[in-house]
């Protein structure tokens, strides 16, 4: 049990290890106008990105659950007005649809909700969103890990890099769970690796 346990998070370490040092290297890159549309987006509700993934199920190893889940991605235009200013991509989020499909036949989700992103250096960047979840795992079972409500909240965070103008590189862990608020409440995370295509 513990050797699987040592085995996952070390395999999780490697992948985050890796993800992260290509984005440092390719942030090294310099071409200049190469990402002068880097920031650009589309006006909701137009669609301005689509991602999809792979993601360690419960990399947490809290449940009783494993394997891989394929990760599909909408991100819809930003909502608001723009000012102008650094606060523009915290007061104006992309709406999100999206949905984890578990390859073991474990909890599988779609998801929905609002992603917020600022720029850390010419390439890249990091993401925070918050919404909810509806799974497919038990609600109340002593057996197998339970969440409580069939609707939960959901939230993650990614650190990315802009592969070119269009291409995006993201590494991305994610927590879903009740609060508290019914029910068992085991929760999931997941972590992986993205890949964005921005309109």
């Amino acid at each position: 049990m513990f050797s699987i346990l040592r085995c996952k998070i070390s395999t999780s370490r490697s992948l985050f290890a890796a993800v992260l040092f290509a984005a440092l290297g390719f942030s090294q890159i310099s071409h200049a106008g190469f990402f002068d549309n880097f920031e650009k987006t589309e006006a909701f509700p137009a669609i301005d990105e689509i991602r999809f993934g792979l993601l360690l199920h419960d990399a947490e190893e809290s449940n009783s659950e494993d394997g891989v889940d394929l990760n599909l991605e909408v991100l819809f235009g930003r909502i608001g007005h723009e000012r102008g200013n650094f606060l523009d991509h915290f007061l104006m989020p992309r709406p999100h649809l999206g949905a984890n499909i578990s390859f073991s036949g474990d909890t599988s989700m779609g998801y929905f909700g609002v992603t917020w992103d600022t720029k850390l250096t010419e390439r890249l960047f990091f993401e925070t969103s918050f919404g909810g979840a509806i799974h497919d795992g038990a609600h109340d079972d002593k057996d197998e890990a339970a969440f409580g409500c069939a609707v939960n909240f959901r939230e993650s965070g990614s650190l990315g890099v802009a592969l070119s103008e269009q291409w995006r590189m993201l590494m991305t862990i994610e927590h879903m769970s009740n609060a508290g608020l019914c029910g068992d409440n085991d929760g999931l995370t997941n972590a992986g690796v993205r890949l964005g295509y921005k309109w």
